[in-house]
């Protein structure tokens, strides 16, 4: 009996020993799990990166822009094209969006004088969804030849002329024309008159009463925008 008692004992003091051993165990690789979550945050910590002023980004403008349609104060949506980098690495990635809007419109006039257009960028999102204010303008456009509008020296947007001052010249000479043989008919009272005098009107009107170009950018047009200030930004990439 006393053995059998002994040998109770002694089960259950192995038991024992051997729960405590589990219970203990797995402290070992939660500490050291805690450590390796604390290197990796370390490594992949955000880096701050400046655009100075003047940096300069390819972006396609998404909205359709025309003098005739838009108005001041109206939205509009840009896509980067090309990553933008600083020391080597990136600092604006592709597809960023740049917001903006319309700061200025000018309708053509008479005399052809066409249309202007300014707009200015104030807010650009990155691909991880991080938002920061920015003041951009554009600065250039891709195949300026092939659009109906160019980019003036104050970056505004304007339409194109498509009468030289020899055309203008013609259309004022051709007035002063129709103002002569006008008096020329006040003073006769012969009929012949008539086809001259309205031949001179209308090509007057065509020359110089006519409007100018408008401005229209297509959707997807390509441009270049370019910064005024510098741009801080956190780069987790």
């Amino acid at each position: 009996m006393g053995r059998k008692w002994g040998g109770g004992v002694l089960l259950g003091v192995l038991f024992a020993i051997s729960a405590m051993a589990q219970e203990v165990s797995p402290t070992a690789p939660l500490a050291h799990r805690g450590l390796v979550g604390t290197e990796l945050f370390g490594s992949a910590k955000a880096e701050i990166i400046t655009l100075p002023a003047e940096t300069e980004v390819d972006v396609q403008v998404l909205s359709g822009i025309h003098t005739k349609v838009n108005r001041v104060d109206d939205p509009i949506l840009a896509r980067v094209l090309e990553p933008v980098y600083v020391s080597g690495r990136v600092a604006l990635p592709t597809g960023s969006l740049l917001d903006g809007r319309i700061t200025m419109i000018r309708n053509s006039g008479h005399l052809r004088r066409p249309a202007e257009l300014a707009l200015r960028f104030d807010r650009i999102t990155l691909p991880d969804g991080q938002e920061k204010p920015i003041w951009a303008v554009l600065a250039g456009l891709e195949n300026p030849a092939e659009l109906t509008f160019h980019l003036d020296a104050e970056g505004h947007l304007a339409g194109n002329r498509t009468s030289s001052w020899k055309v203008m010249a013609g259309g004022f000479t051709v007035f002063g024309a129709y103002a002569a043989l006008r008096i020329a008919a006040v003073s006769s009272t012969g009929v012949s008159l008539v086809l001259p005098l309205g031949g001179a009107a209308l090509v007057g009107y065509e020359t110089l009463w006519r409007r100018g170009h408008e401005v229209n950018v297509p959707p997807d047009t390509h441009c270049r925008v370019r910064l005024s200030y510098p741009l801080t930004l956190r780069v987790p990439w």
